[in-house]
């Protein structure tokens, strides 16, 4: 009887990793399927990459990356603050002032300065706002889209703002 189970068993296993091979292998060939480094017929190199804004609040907002070390006191950004995260190598974005602008709406844009590293953003493409900020180039100020394709350059000097935190003493 033990015998039985386990041929039973063993033809069970077999049977779900065919049928498993054989999902995968259909939805492989299916067109505009994910898969890695490619989707469709595009590659990860040859698909245009979008620009973008997100936006944190809460204890997010505490000890910017920027802030805290080499000596300077911590930052705590508030909901109102138009400061910024990017995701950096190092801290070479740090106390850069950025022109964010919608791409879809070029009347709404703001000027905000990085003081934070972004984690989940993506290297030259994601900047993660303040509400305050987000709201800006938003339409009708709305956070509930959560991402708006933007456009950004950097700019050679920061405006004076009570916005966000002076040039810090290094």
């Amino acid at each position: 009887m033990k015998k039985l189970f386990s041929i039973g068993l063993l033809f069970a296993l077999v049977a779900i990793c065919i049928t498993t091979s054989n999902t995968v292998y259909a939805l492989d060939k299916r067109h505009g399927t994910a898969k890695i480094g490619t989707f469709g017929n595009a590659t990860l190199s040859s698909a245009s990459k979008r620009d973008e804004i997100t936006w944190y609040t809460g204890q997010d907002l505490k000890n910017a990356a920027c802030y805290g070390r080499d000596g300077l006191d911590p930052f705590h950004a508030k909901n109102t603050d138009m400061i910024g995260a990017m995701a950096m190598n190092d801290l070479e974005q740090c106390y850069q002032c950025v022109k964010i602008t919608n791409k879809k709406n070029k009347h709404l844009s703001v000027i905000v300065r990085i003081v934070d590293k972004c984690a989940a953003c993506e290297l030259k493409h994601h900047i993660d706002l303040t509400a305050a900020a987000f709201k800006a180039i938003a339409p009708g100020g709305d956070l509930d889209l959560g991402v708006v394709d933007i456009t950004w350059e950097p700019l050679k000097k920061c405006p004076k703002s009570k916005l966000f935190p002076l040039d810090p003493i290094l």
